[in-house]
């Protein structure tokens, strides 16, 4: 199992598949948002207003349409994460061998925000995904029996498995509070998450 030692879970969600949409977390920090994208199936017209953060648990393509007819495809793995800024009016259509499992993170900070508190230093079980003034996304590998050094976090996150443990399910979504701690993995197989750290 992982252990998050130290920190509150204050919020979480039973894990893919994401069929039907639903939005667990929406508070003054961010919005977050589930779905699985079926493939071939058209969305209606919509915007986004905020910036977002994007983590997909299948590979496909996202084509992107906008009323002027310019189509920008978004090609991603499974598991990756990418940055998507605010949009203008368009629809969005899913070209993939399978349901697409999609967690979107809508960024409630200020676009132009300067942020106050330097991130921690973290140790080599955690790779920077993403870095930028509003939030820094973290890929957390754990082989088992592995455990990262104490820190001290002084942001708000949210915690995305990718893999199962014994206390949660891929894309069990949970929302952290800051805190000192460390995580561990205590069980028989390697353990995979993305932590997405919310500046301020």
């Amino acid at each position: 199992m992982l252990a998050m030692l130290a920190f509150a879970a204050a919020t979480a969600h039973a894990g893919i598949p994401y069929d039907p949409p639903s939005v667990p977390i929406d508070n003054a920090v961010a919005k977050v948002a589930l779905s699985a994208g079926k493939p071939g199936e058209l969305t209606k017209p919509h915007v986004h207003l905020t910036n977002r953060v994007m983590i997909y648990f299948q590979a496909g393509t996202n084509t992107i349409r906008y009323p002027d007819g310019k189509a920008a495809p978004e090609h991603f793995r499974a598991g990756e994460v990418q940055w998507n800024n605010a949009m203008g009016t368009h629809t969005a259509e899913i070209t993939a061998a399978e349901p697409v499992d999609i967690v979107h993170v809508e960024l409630k900070s200020p676009p132009a925000m300067v942020p106050k508190i330097k991130p921690p230093a973290l140790d080599s079980h955690f790779k920077v995904e993403l870095n930028n003034n509003q939030v820094r996304v973290l890929r957390l590998h754990l082989a088992p029996g592995e455990k990262t050094k104490p820190y001290r976090e002084p942001f708000e996150r949210l915690l995305v498995p990718l893999t199962k443990s014994a206390r949660s399910q891929p894309g069990e979504v949970q929302w952290l509070a800051p805190g000192a701690g460390s995580d561990e993995n205590a069980g028989a197989a390697p353990y995979e998450a993305i932590i997405v750290e919310f500046k301020k």
